[in-house]
């Protein structure tokens, strides 16, 4: 199953575009948050019949059904940084981290109460899954990022 629920920001009308508002550049990311937003702009890449993509996949249906409202993001070759996209790297980065707390606080922002903890265990195994790859495969971000 791969996620198809989140919008890009060309489809999106005026009113809608919140979440893509621009709040920085990729590049000022920590490598687990740039994997997390490439991830979250498509990137089969790193999803395709891999663990992580899989809770990838898992953590973005809990965010699809039960949003309070759809998820945007950037084109893959789109140096911004959007809210939406901040926020998912920031609350994978808070989980991974075992800030249970500060992550479904942030969950909550996004999603109903009641599936936050769901959706912290899963960031939360995303965060330490990609921290695992990219020890193990530093080469695991060349080239997703436009460094100037």
């Amino acid at each position: 199953m791969s996620f198809q629920s989140a919008r890009a920001i060309d489809q999106l009308s005026e009113d809608a575009r919140d979440g893509a508002q621009p709040v920085g550049k990729l590049s000022q990311l920590n490598e687990q948050g740039r994997m997390v937003v490439t991830l979250f702009r498509g990137s089969n890449a790193l999803r395709e019949g891999s663990d992580m993509g899989r809770i990838f996949d898992q953590m973005m249906l809990v965010f699809q059904r039960h949003a309070r409202r759809p998820l945007v993001h950037h084109g893959m070759s789109c140096d911004c940084l959007g809210a939406d996209e901040a926020v998912l790297a920031q609350f994978v980065c808070l989980a991974a981290r075992g800030k249970r707390e500060d992550a479904c606080l942030m969950a909550m922002l996004l999603v109903r109460a009641d599936v936050a903890p769901l959706a912290v265990s899963l960031a939360e195994q995303l965060g330490l899954l990609i921290d695992a790859t990219l020890r193990t495969d530093p080469r695991a971000m060349m080239g997703t990022v436009k460094v100037h």
